[in-house]
């Protein structure tokens, strides 16, 4: 099993550690003036923030965000302790950025249990030690278990796990985009038909 682990809203949440006093506001990281957003917090996207929008655009859909310039150092930092927490599971990390990887836990279960354990364990220990909300989805295919963990967030409480091995990116979106209840993600099965692979409930550590 491949799980993908990607921090909810990475930039504003490592930003809000240095301003705990900007929880549960709006918050929007980002350059001035011309720039773009580089990250906000969930408060500010109900408004219709998203990354890579213009500044100008933001601070109009969202006039009483806290605007916070980007501390690079910061998020590599956090980023290093990230890496090295997901390494006392598993030897086999394959970072993609600086706040999501993939780790290949088959090697780890007879130490730590089931892929879902795993994953509320890792959960657990971010949230605990660096403060941070994390989401996680599972797959053999690198390509679902990445869709799986966006589809669990925010801070994904419910990570889901999609056990049919010939699964595809591909069928797993089809099936979303057809109006599949949102707990519930069909995968394409080799005879053509579908299976629901319902979502592992793991509670908040």
């Amino acid at each position: 099993m491949i799980l993908h682990i990607d921090m909810d809203a990475f930039y504003a949440s490592a930003s809000l550690i240095e301003r705990p006093d900007l929880l549960g506001q709006p918050v929007i990281v980002g350059g001035a003036g011309r720039g773009v957003v580089l990250s906000a917090t969930y408060e500010a996207r109900r408004s219709g923030v998203s990354s890579g929008m213009p500044m100008g655009r933001a601070r109009r859909l969202c006039p009483d965000a806290v605007v916070l310039a980007p501390d690079y150092d910061l998020y590599t930092q956090i980023s290093g302790s990230i890496m090295h927490l997901f390494s006392q599971v598993t030897p086999l990390v394959e970072p993609i950025s600086l706040d999501e990887a993939f780790l290949d836990v088959r090697g780890a279960r007879r130490l730590f249990g089931p892929p879902e354990r795993i994953a509320g364990l890792l959960r657990a220990r971010i949230r605990e030690e660096l403060g941070l909300p994390s989401s996680v989805g599972g797959s053999v295919s690198r390509a679902v278990a990445k869709i799986a963990s966006a589809r669990a967030k925010p801070d994904g409480e419910k990570p889901e796990l999609v056990q049919n091995s010939r699964s595809s990116a591909a069928s797993t979106e089809s099936c979303t985009k057809s109006g599949t209840s949102s707990k519930v993600t069909c995968v394409r099965l080799p005879s053509g038909g579908t299976k629901r692979a319902s979502w592992v409930s793991l509670s908040e550590a």
